[in-house]
């Protein structure tokens, strides 16, 4: 169990803030300094970002690349004990054609000390 005064909740609460302000330092800030996302897109594991260095640098060329990007809950976060959580959302951008496109996704995370450890993303294309 992770020892942090910091609850999940809270810390689900700004990552959702950091996501809608398209602010990656914000999102990356959450993440610690051995903290991993991994992605959907990639091989079968997931392309990895460590380090909030790395994760801010991909959102920065997501939020650059699709200006409109929006992620919208789809169900309340399942909070498991104090070091892990599980979100729901789906999210709209309009690629580089001008199409918009939809995703719903799940995302799996885990926490230490108030930061977040793993961020693991699955995705369904609702438009592809």
């Amino acid at each position: 169990m992770s020892t942090t005064t910091i609850a999940v909740s809270d810390i689900l609460a700004e990552i959702g803030r950091a996501f809608r302000a398209h602010d990656a330092a914000g999102i990356a800030a959450l993440f610690a300094p051995d903290g991993v996302f991994i992605n959907a897109v990639g091989d079968l594991k997931g392309d990895t970002y460590t380090g909030p260095e790395e994760v801010r640098g991909y959102f920065e060329k997501v939020f650059a690349e699709t200006p409109d990007a929006a992620w919208t809950p789809r169900a309340a976060p399942l909070i498991l004990g104090d070091d892990q959580a599980v979100t729901q959302w789906h999210r709209t951008a309009t690629g580089p054609d001008g199409k918009l496109r939809e995703w719903y996704g799940v995302d799996l995370y885990a926490f230490r000390d108030g930061k977040v450890t793993k961020k693991d993303t699955y995705i369904k294309n609702v438009t592809a």
